[in-house]
């Protein structure tokens, strides 16, 4: 089933442009320096659906997958299913139910600075937020 699964993907996609490691030094940073990021969207290989999550704890980064940081994904996910992670500059919710729409930023400056000294990454910076490409199509 998983070879079916990477012949799909070689059709999608071009190339990866994350390997294991790099996902694992991304998520690894990512809970030291953005460990208050919320609002996190997640798109994975198999769904055009986007995934609402937090950023993992150090005990969620696996050497292979991600441990349940998104809500709706149903348990772990391997980094070769991530297809992209858009971190928003502004994380916005309510606080309850029909509560009004409040605001935090996200201090993505301080998280950046951390990881390029840890490598260099597909980074696609928008008006919403900092997107991290996992493939190319």
């Amino acid at each position: 089933m998983d070879s079916h699964k990477d012949k799909a993907m070689k059709k999608k996609y071009s190339s990866a442009l994350m390997s294991n490691h790099k996902w694992r030094k991304l998520f690894t940073v990512m809970a030291e320096h953005g460990s208050d990021f919320s609002g996190i969207e997640y798109h994975f290989t198999d769904t055009d659906n986007a995934f609402y999550g937090h950023a993992p704890s150090y005990e969620q980064v696996w050497e292979t997958a991600i441990d349940d940081p998104v809500k709706g994904a149903g348990g772990p996910v391997e980094y070769k299913h991530i297809e992209s992670i858009l971190i928003p500059y502004v994380y916005s919710y309510r606080a309850y139910q029909n509560a009004p729409l409040s605001e935090r930023p996200l201090n993505i400056d301080v998280f950046l600075a951390a990881l390029e000294k840890v490598g260099c990454f597909p980074i696609t910076k928008t008006n919403k937020g900092i997107i991290f490409h996992g493939y190319k199509k």
